[in-house]
């Protein structure tokens, strides 16, 4: 007598959609992969990037100034392998802005090669701000401290290219 029911049926908890799932996992995988490794080098150089960031956050600041917050501004690009980066932090200081600028340019942090003080720096402040005085100087004056530097890349960092 032939058989009636059909195919036999999956085993409990063997759907189809589940095995196509599976599939569709199995031909992502090299993907995936690929993207990581593509992505690898800049996630490297942003870690650098950041713990170089880190650390003139810690270094002892100027007398007279002081972060109204640590908003980390940092920028990448590169030619021919070479990656340039900047960087930019803003303090308040009732200093004069000449010898902030000098306290960063004679401070020696560590750059994302291993280098101390291989960079340069430069000041930028706010002219017209609200709180004044009369005299064009305010009790605190907001400053943007900004270090432009070159690092030697990872191999494969698109943004360096």
């Amino acid at each position: 007598m032939p058989n009636s029911q059909g195919p036999p049926a999956p085993p409990p908890g063997h759907s189809r959609t589940a095995r196509r799932l599976g599939c569709l996992a199995l031909l992502l995988l090299p993907f995936l992969l690929l993207a990581a490794v593509v992505k690898a080098p800049t996630w490297i150089d942003d870690y650098r990037l950041a713990r170089m960031m880190d650390r003139i956050e810690k270094h002892p600041r100027p007398p007279g100034t002081d972060f109204e917050y640590f908003d980390r501004h940092v920028d990448v690009r590169g030619d021919s392998g070479d990656c340039w980066y900047t960087m930019r932090f803003e303090i308040s200081t009732d200093r004069p802005i000449q010898e902030v600028l000098n306290y960063y340019r004679q401070a020696k942090i560590e750059d994302p090669d291993g280098h101390l003080g291989d960079y340069d720096v430069y000041a930028y402040t706010f002219f017209d701000e609200p709180g004044t005085s009369e005299g064009g100087i305010s009790d605190t004056e907001p400053v943007i401290i900004h270090l432009a530097g070159e690092f030697s890349g990872s191999l494969l960092n698109m943004r360096c290219y």
